[in-house]
């Protein structure tokens, strides 16, 4: 899809980067600039960069960087034209839609969410009707009343090859929109089927309120299948939906209950617990635990008992302790989940096994323990060995040694022994550690491994130069005019087409609408926000840097060219190079 240049001002014009970026991260004043914590990756000490001048962001330490397209294509885990849309209809713009402002084959995601929603309505109302009685019995049998159903909006899909095609068609949404949002499928005959039929369907609803899915349960327990679940659509990502979310959030306690699926989440809002999400049967994802980290500060675990369920745990405490939330594990004892537990004994038992929760580390050093027989001392010995390796990688003096203490316990070993396994292991990973960054930093420096600008290791002045040149046109454009330089002077590929692609900004003396029809990836964007943004934390970017830079450009792609022309032709190539140097370097003198 392609947006006009003024369609795209504009939406830059109205959604203030400070303002877009404050919903998702607290900032604060840094001189001219504001910062805070950066979304993108756990850290303690601010280095996420928030430029009002320029209108875009950067973290130092992570690499991330854009404007306020990449910015929500990012947080929201939209694609590029989403993204632009969801701008324009956060500023009350009317989104673009003259003849050949998009590409006519394909579906948008605001098409998508419409046929989802109606989907949403069919199904409830069908559930409602006489003929979704035994659906209804179904859920009633499962503890779940009818204002749960109702304020869920749960539905039933009826046992029919094309009820909801048939209704959906009607309504004016055609084959490729149906296929788009994962609710119809064109069979063998070429007619539309439904994705859905005779289960129970929970609507997913996005944080926004949309719904973007369905989650459905089988009702004929014979069904190979026990849910159906909506695959990644235009509107709808898994590995970046929290089910419940919507409402949990404003529950209004920092804190989240995390479970498997959606019934256990339906039936903790219904016993009072209004924090409960789920994540549709799988472990978290690093997008989920980002999105999680925007709206607790907690996440009680409550995976099924189970060896999945386990290994779900073990995931989740790892993911989300890099972006800064802390968990806390319940213990269910032999009951395998929330919806279980809470129709066996009741919501009041339910909030003593919150409030006994443990912490990560005693479960993490428990399900250690439990892999060894800790009878025999050479089991206890591998149990020591394994638990001082964990606890050597947690942060700071205190933590590990209240694992040494927890370690001491478990193993029966002094707390003396367990606190110098630690700090043995500690210093061991250390120098590790310190190995592979030395290597990698020296790697680096060479520009091997990047994946951008491939051709740094053979170049690297050129691109260091070539860099410096851009980020100053990023930041000051006016002075294109006054500088000689076009697509030819860059040496290196990527140098070149990052010119080309805002060359028509820096001609007008524009400041350039970084995201640029999508044309960048996220790694390739971010670099260009690097390079904006080394130029803005220095004082000079004047005209006469910008001839000088460009002066060392044209230096630099002489020696390329010659490099290039001497490997071909050897000998006279040579020669023609060093005469050139010279006739250079008299007009320099002159």
């Amino acid at each position: 899809m392609a947006f006009s240049q003024r369609f795209l001002e504009e939406v830059k014009d109205r959604n203030d980067i400070v303002d877009l970026v404050s919903k998702y991260v607290p900032l604060k004043r840094a001189g001219s600039n504001m910062s805070g914590l950066c979304p993108f990756h756990n850290e303690k000490t601010p280095s996420f960069t928030v430029f009002p001048k320029t209108r875009s962001y950067y973290c130092f330490g992570c690499g991330a960087g854009g404007d306020a397209v990449s910015f929500i294509m990012a947080i929201e885990g939209l694609q590029y034209p989403e993204a632009v849309e969801y701008l324009a209809n956060r500023a009350g713009m009317q989104v673009e839609r003259e003849e050949g402002a998009f590409r006519r084959d394909d579906v948008r995601r605001d098409r998508v969410i419409e046929a989802t929603t109606e989907a949403a309505r069919f199904f409830h109302a069908y559930l409602v009707s006489e003929a979704g009685r035994p659906a209804v019995e179904y859920l009633e049998k499962r503890g779940m009343t009818k204002l749960t159903m109702r304020r869920f909006g749960i539905g039933c899909a009826p046992d029919s090859w094309d009820a909801l095609a048939t209704h959906l068609t009607a309504k004016g949404f055609t084959e490729k929109e149906l296929s788009a949002a994962f609710l119809c499928r064109p069979g063998r005959n070429g007619r539309l089927y439904d994705v859905f039929r005779n289960r129970v369907t929970f609507p997913l609803i996005d944080i926004n309120g949309a719904v973007i899915g369905f989650s459905a349960r089988r009702l004929n327990e014979g069904d190979e299948r026990k849910y159906v679940n909506t695959s990644d659509t235009p509107a709808f990502k898994k590995s970046r939906f929290v089910f419940g979310m919507n409402m949990a959030k404003g529950f209004g306690d920092d804190s989240l209950i995390m479970c498997e699926g959606c019934m256990d989440a339906v039936a903790l809002h219904q016993a009072g617990f209004g924090n409960a999400v789920a994540t549709l049967g799988t472990a978290i994802t690093g997008e989920q635990a980002r999105l999680i980290a925007r709206h607790a500060k907690l996440v009680y675990l409550s995976y099924d008992s189970d060896g999945a369920g386990k290994n779900a745990t073990l995931k989740g405490i790892r993911l989300l302790e890099d972006v800064g939330v802390a968990c806390k594990i319940l213990n269910l004892g032999d009951v395998k989940d929330p919806d279980e537990y809470i129709k066996k004994y009741g919501a009041d038992a339910f909030r003593r096994v919150l409030k006994d929760a443990g912490g990560q580390i005693d479960y993490r050093l428990g399900e250690i323990a439990a892999e060894f027989n800790m009878s025999v001392p050479e089991e206890r010995l591998r149990a020591f060995d394994r638990m001082c390796e964990y606890a050597a990688g947690r942060q700071g003096r205190a933590e590990r040694e209240v694992c040494a203490s927890r370690i001491a316990s478990l193993t029966g070993l002094s707390f003396a022994a367990a606190i110098e396994g630690v700090n043995r292991k500690a210093l061991l990973s250390e120098k590790k550690a310190r190995k592979q960054y030395e290597g990698k930093e020296l790697q680096d420096s060479l520009g091997y491994g990047d994946r951008v600008n491939r051709d740094r290791v053979k170049l690297p002045a050129a691109v260091m130069i070539e860099e410096k040149i851009l980020g100053i046109l990023l930041v000051r454009p006016e002075l294109y005019r006054d500088v000689k330089l076009d697509g030819e002077s860059f040496v290196t590929d990527f140098s070149r087409r990052v010119f080309e692609l805002y060359r028509e900004d820096f001609e007008a003396g524009r400041e350039p609408v970084l995201s640029k029809g999508g044309a960048l990836t996220g790694e390739e964007l971010s670099r260009v926000t690097g390079m904006q943004a080394a130029r803005l934390s220095v004082s000079d970017n004047s005209l006469a840097t910008l001839e000088a830079f460009i002066k060392s450009l044209n230096r630099e792609k002489l020696k390329s060219d010659y490099d290039r022309d001497v490997a071909e032709r050897g000998a006279a190539a040579l020669e023609e190079y060093i005469n050139k140097l010279k006739e250079n370097g008299k007009k320099t003198e002159d």
